[in-house]
């Protein structure tokens, strides 16, 4: 039960930091709407009241305070505007030859056939992945990708400088910040060590939120703005979108992974 307590009270104080981050974000956004300073204002006076010591009380489930204030915070801000959706598109320069991507740029599947590719240096040769065409160096950043129907998937944020020929780790030291989904339900976040998940509710679009100086890349059901995993990490070179929609397994994962823009 002690463990079990202290896990979740980092975890809540990483969420903390996090709806920081977020509350500056939009705050410099808009700036020029009087009108959402007060809320602004109020959740960071409940974000005071609720430390995670208040939170994490033994006479409460901690289960049920899993991800509602920044639930709360995005869907009370959505009614004034949108939450900040980065138009990103993927760089067909990395994509591995067997994937296939939109003649827009924001869907990516695995098709049957292998395609002829110029070898870049930036394509991926055994990973069969794609980088999004944009990188950052500073900044905080949101994105989400639909990844409904799907058997298996694996999405998040990578150093420019990871290996792209051949196989290697996909774990934090070599430059990878993933989640990962095996089997429709076999949810893992590829850590050190791993952390392995079991999916109970339907998970149709993963927000990704990237603070570059506050050294945290973070996981979200995008509908119900439900937090799934974060890494904790320093940040000193360029980082890309990283979208692997996996082989499509006869038809079975033959849904696209798709990157979602504002409306």
């Amino acid at each position: 039960m002690e463990e079990e307590l202290t896990i979740h009270q980092g975890q809540l104080e990483a969420t903390l930091k996090e709806l920081q981050s977020l509350r500056n974000m939009q705050r410099d956004a808009i700036a020029a709407h009087k009108d959402i300073i007060p809320l602004l204002d109020s959740l960071e006076q409940g974000m005071r009241v609720l430390t995670p010591r208040e939170l994490i009380s033994r006479k409460l489930n901690p289960g049920l305070f899993k991800g509602p204030i920044q639930y709360m915070m995005w869907r009370e801000m959505q009614s004034t505007l949108s939450p900040g959706l980065s138009p990103l598109t993927l760089d067909p320069k990395t994509a591995h030859p067997n994937l296939v991507l939109s003649k827009n740029q924001t869907s990516v599947w695995h098709g049957d056939m292998k395609q002829v590719m110029p070898d870049d240096p930036e394509r991926f040769d055994s990973s069969v992945a794609v980088l999004g065409s944009k990188g950052f160096t500073s900044g905080r950043w949101y994105w989400e990708v639909e990844v409904a129907k799907k058997t298996k998937w694996t999405v998040g944020v990578v150093r420019e400088s990871i290996l792209r020929k051949g196989s290697c780790p996909l774990t934090p030291e070599q430059g990878f910040w993933l989640l990962r989904l095996r089997n429709q339900t076999d949810l893992k976040a590829l850590d050190l060590p791993s952390c392995s998940m079991k999916l109970t509710n339907n998970l149709n679009k993963v927000g990704i939120y990237l603070d570059y100086e506050g050294g945290q890349v973070s996981f979200y059901n995008a509908k119900t703005m439900t937090h799934i995993y974060t890494f904790s990490s320093t940040f000193m070179e360029k980082l890309y979108p990283y979208f692997c929609p996996c082989l499509n397994d006869g038809g079975e994962n033959k849904e696209p992974l798709h990157i979602l823009h504002p409306q």
